[in-house]
């Protein structure tokens, strides 16, 4: 039976190089079921605990827990925000983590792995590093993750050079074996 898998774009720019980079892994994805979705799918108000109390849990929020319950991994490209996590793809977790428990948390004790990419040298090393840490809190382990730094000089004709194309490869290949 195929796994399923969610590939998630934790941004929400209509031209995010996240996306892009997303988009990268899915031919090495072959022999799973993957569900390709972004954040920009599930527009959802500012959580607070006022909103929640005047009008319970989004339609939004409801229809994506439901989608990550039904997921064997994830795997989560996320741009970098002045260092840390954008706050969008936050926000997403704030309100899952609203319908979440111990037996099922957010990310359903499920595998993950991280994608970042900035047009900078870091390319969002610094927000992977704090998703490390932050996905076990959320009820997943990420088994991998990849940072594409400099990505206009890593990428021609929408296509990622040689040398990055075979990293994320045996990123993806970590990752997968793990499933």
């Amino acid at each position: 039976m195929k796994k399923n898998i969610i590939a998630l774009s934790a941004s929400n720019s209509s031209n995010s190089i996240n996306q892009t980079l997303l988009n990268f892994t899915l031919p090495s994805l072959e022999g799973f079921n993957v569900k390709v979705i972004s954040v920009r799918d599930y527009p959802l108000p500012m959580y607070g605990l006022d909103e929640e109390a005047k009008n319970g849990f989004p339609k939004f929020a409801t229809e994506l827990r439901a989608l990550f319950s039904t997921a064997d991994a994830f795997i989560i490209a996320t741009p970098e925000h002045n260092g840390s996590i954008p706050a969008v793809f936050k926000n997403t977790v704030d309100w899952l983590s609203r319908m979440a428990n111990k037996e099922q948390p957010t990310f359903f004790k499920k595998p993950v792995l991280l994608l970042s990419t900035s047009p900078c040298a870091n390319g969002g090393a610094t927000n992977l590093a704090a998703l490390t840490q932050l996905m076990p809190w959320w009820g997943a382990s990420t088994v991998a993750s990849y940072s594409l730094v400099s990505y206009f000089d890593n990428t021609v004709e929408s296509q990622l050079v040689t040398k990055e194309a075979e990293r994320l490869a045996t990123t993806i290949k970590a990752f997968t074996s793990t499933l």
